[in-house]
């Protein structure tokens, strides 16, 4: 266990098994806690945006389904998106702060249209209109914000409740 103190004076405990003191030194750790934000946020994309935890179903099948279309819809918009980057440079190169794509419009976008990806003989076209959606439907990045940790009661776990601050996409 290293306990580390974040910059606003509160006092994280964070749990490890790299013992060798000479190879990973303690002041390391406070680096690599903030490192993992990337992977948090994709978390909560998952979970929150494409709500991977509504299941449509209780059967094994069902469940399953659910789980891979949902890490499919992520990729998918992932990929669409790539070929974005470069405008999105030209964009921020114009603008006081940096850009990106807003996921959950994109996410809604591309629900209408998924379908229409693998029917029709030509999805180039499909792909090109939701890069050009995707790229209409830019927000802010905001670094090094911080809000204080609001602890919410978990109510009972009758029925799934998103708790979001967004309307949905999907």
């Amino acid at each position: 266990m290293i306990k580390v103190i974040l910059d606003d004076g509160t006092v994280e405990v964070l749990a490890t098994n790299l013992f060798n003191n000479t190879d990973y030194p303690h002041d390391v750790f406070k680096e690599l806690y903030f490192a993992r934000w990337g992977i948090e946020t994709k978390y909560d994309t998952i979970k929150n945006q494409l709500q991977l935890e509504a299941f449509s179903g209780q059967k094994v099948i069902t469940i399953m389904q659910d789980f891979f279309i949902t890490f499919f819809l992520s990729n998918l918009q992932e990929i669409i998106a790539k070929p974005c980057q470069s405008q999105l440079i030209r964009i921020n190169r114009d603008r006081k702060g940096n850009y990106k794509i807003n996921r959950n419009i994109a996410f809604g976008m591309m629900k209408n249209r998924i379908v229409e990806i693998f029917m029709i003989y030509n999805p180039e076209k499909i792909l090109e209109s939701l890069e050009a959606l995707f790229i209409q439907h830019i927000e802010p990045i905001r670094p090094n914000r911080k809000y204080a940790h609001k602890r919410i009661t978990v109510k009972a776990r009758s029925k799934y409740q998103a708790l979001t601050n967004y309307k949905r996409a999907i």
